[in-house]
């Protein structure tokens, strides 16, 4: 069987090109690309800007990836970018891990990135690029499946050629996938649901011990290793943070993790830490020093109007809950047209 940099350098010359231009091509590719390629990485790049697709090469949607596949392709739009975070392996050494998100028009996912690449990717990829992930590797995260990038993948950002008709624009990625809705109108199990409302009442705030990348809870026992990402890490604090939200339909108790947490308290994850702890040492304990912590440094929250997507969830102790994947600043024109658009279809 013919192999994939055969198979490529076939094809391009029954497009007209010579060995001598592909030579150039490639020498051109490597030296602009992101990452540290081989010949067969750059090849793949150049087929995929000249619209060749290798057998079993093609595309997947990203409702369709589920965790476990290998060496699959996407193409996205990025929706989401965030800060590269360092942390300190077993071994002492120094890593740095950076998580995005891409969507296409049947979904999101976080794509993340590790140590060199991470830190390319924070300095060249921004929110609105394309980007085509070629032979990345699907594994399980907290909120599902996450696209790794391994020695083997090939990202191109921007790629030349490509057919975006399957790709959100970039004007429409705040609302992307997400539905606005009246809190008296979510059930348990409503997906992709934007809510604007007002925060109610301040219930909690408490933290577990979480892997520095996929986020989830390691027990006592795990001592640094985590079993889903199959690494050593550095335990990092995890916040979650309760709040009410009403907005004159009804009310539902939100919550927001990790960052999304961070973003609404206005500090950091650590100082939110830090003040909790200073009521455990007076006797409270984890659920009253949340309570109490909230009430005596963030009751300014109380009345501000916040825009916030995510899915709703049943808890058996408290009923529906809001689990918050995105807050956004309001923006009034947009809100205004959102009314009028709404008062044309009640008009037809």
């Amino acid at each position: 069987m013919e192999d994939d940099v055969s198979l490529i350098m076939s094809k391009l010359m029954e497009k007209g090109y010579t060995e001598a231009q592909i030579k150039e091509k490639i020498r051109v590719k490597k030296e602009s690309s992101m990452f540290n390629l081989t010949t067969k990485g750059i090849l793949s790049i150049i087929a995929s800007e000249e619209g060749i697709t290798l057998p079993g090469k093609e595309d997947l949607k990203i409702e369709s990836l589920n965790e476990g596949m290998k060496d699959v392709n996407v193409l996205g739009r990025v929706t989401r970018k965030y800060a590269p975070k360092e942390f300190t392996r077993d071994d002492g050494s120094q890593g740095v891990v950076l998580n995005i998100a891409i969507a296409d028009k049947t979904g999101e996912i976080a794509v993340v990135f590790w140590d060199e690449n991470a830190v390319k990717c924070s300095e060249t990829v921004n929110k609105g690029d394309v980007i085509k992930v070629i032979a990345g590797q699907v594994k399980g995260g907290m909120k599902g499946p996450q696209l790794y990038i391994s020695s083997k993948s090939k990202v191109i950002v921007n790629p030349e050629g490509v057919d975006q008709s399957s790709l959100p624009e970039s004007s429409t990625l705040k609302s992307l996938k997400y539905e606005r809705a009246m809190i008296s109108d979510l059930n348990p199990g409503d997906k992709f649901k934007e809510i604007r409302g007002t925060i109610a009442k301040l219930y909690s705030v408490f933290f577990y011990e979480g892997c520095p990348t996929c986020f989830r809870k390691m027990d006592s026992g795990q001592k640094g290793f985590c079993k889903h990402c199959k690494l050593e890490v550095i335990p990092t604090k995890v916040a979650i943070l309760d709040l009410g939200i009403d907005d004159s339909t009804g009310y539902i108790r939100a919550s927001f993790f990790k960052d999304k947490a961070e973003k609404i308290l206005g500090v950091s994850a650590d100082h939110v830490h830090e003040g909790i702890k200073s009521y455990l040492e007076k006797g409270f304990n984890f659920r009253n020093a949340g309570e109490s912590y909230l009430s005596d440094n963030h009751s300014s929250l109380l009345g501000k109007e916040i825009l916030i997507t995510g899915n709703v969830a049943e808890s058996e102790f408290v009923g529906s809950v809001f689990q918050v994947h995105n807050i956004f600043d309001i923006d009034l024109e947009e809100e205004i047209e959102m009314v009028i658009e709404a008062i044309g279809k009640e008009m037809q």
